[in-house]
């Protein structure tokens, strides 16, 4: 199973991010991911780094462990114009880089750009076409397109991949009707969000079954799940813990709603460091989920260190057990 971190990294200085990275390479963390927005949540008042930006700066700094976004927005930037950065970014890695991308959720971030925020179904075709692209360039010596959103005429990428291999794409959904048949064709691997156990095995189920249709082996996918953890001191009862989160936010100075909705957008772990690995593994090994992506309560408190010592018990309660389940 890959170990995965999602790192915000939101008001941390760019030493702060270079040493997050290099702490989960150190950990033994086999991905580190940065989420792709402009500016935070409008509550909160930090820099944002932009993540294209950061990570052939990380990249040049860490030597094992693979670098992703989770994830970039469908017309973010012009896919002709991304596929050379990733490119870049991937030899700069020495072939490491995860190209994560999703159909956009972010409106306000949309129009701060004075880019329209499409109804669902367009995004998807949005994504589509820029992920069509994207394969073209980093394989084919030219590349000519004509879609809806996205057109490039003879568009050229040099350098390709380290190797000669394109950069692994990632697919983040929740939606199987719009976006199962985008990643069962066109990812290496899917991020399934949600907290519904249920919804989420009928997600990798949807996914396996177009890549069947698109004449793939649905075991070429790799899923994964993102879970997001709250560690507390003692056990907290299923009924207990919207109490909890209630509790968090009034420290943290947000609405409780938005951290309950946060805990219900993924998969949600709260209570203590010495039960997280046998709940992730209960929510993980019957749906064939091959990658975990943790991410630390970090919501509304920035700083540095929370993270770093977060890592540090990540490191020694959750990963072991991870990698070598006792049953």
């Amino acid at each position: 199973m890959d170990i995965a971190y999602l790192l915000a990294g939101w008001g941390w200085t760019y030493p702060e991010i270079a040493n997050g990275c290099q702490t989960l390479e150190r950990l033994g963390f086999d991905i580190c991911y940065f989420g792709d927005d402009l500016f935070p949540h409008p509550q909160l008042d930090a820099t944002v780094y932009d993540t294209w930006t950061i990570l052939p700066a990380v990249a040049a700094l860490t030597q094992r462990m693979k670098l992703g976004s989770l994830v970039s927005p469908a017309g973010r930037r012009h896919p002709g114009l991304f596929a050379k950065i990733t490119t870049g970014v991937d030899q700069i890695s020495g072939g490491r880089l995860v190209v994560g991308m999703g159909a956009g959720n972010a409106e306000e971030q949309q129009h701060s750009l004075h880019q329209p925020f499409l109804p669902a179904a367009e995004r998807v075709a949005m994504l589509v076409e820029e992920l069509t692209i994207l394969e073209s360039m980093w394989t084919e010596n030219r590349t000519t397109f004509a879609g809806e959103h996205h057109s490039v005429t003879d568009a050229i990428c040099s350098p390709k991949g380290a190797g000669g291999r394109r950069p692994e794409v990632l697919v983040a959904l929740k939606n199987a009707r719009l976006l199962a048949p985008v990643a069962g064709r066109l990812a290496d691997r899917a991020n399934l969000l949600g907290n519904d156990d249920d919804a989420v095995r009928r997600l990798a189920d949807a996914i396996r079954n177009e890549a069947q249709k698109a004449g793939r082996s649905g075991d070429e996918i790799v899923m994964g799940r993102l879970f997001q953890v709250l560690f507390t001191e003692t056990k907290v009862a299923r009924d207990d813990v919207e109490g909890v989160l209630t509790r968090r936010a009034a420290e943290i100075g947000v609405e409780p709603e938005e951290l309950i909705e946060y805990h219900t957008h993924v998969a949600s772990y709260v209570g203590p460091p010495e039960g997280a690995a046998r709940a992730i593994l209960e929510r993980t090994r019957d749906i064939g989920i091959e990658e975990v992506v943790l991410n630390i309560d970090t919501v509304g408190m920035l700083e540095h260190r929370r993270t770093i010592e977060g890592l540090d018990i990540l490191a020694e309660y959750v990963l072991p057990e991870l990698r070598h389940p006792s049953s």
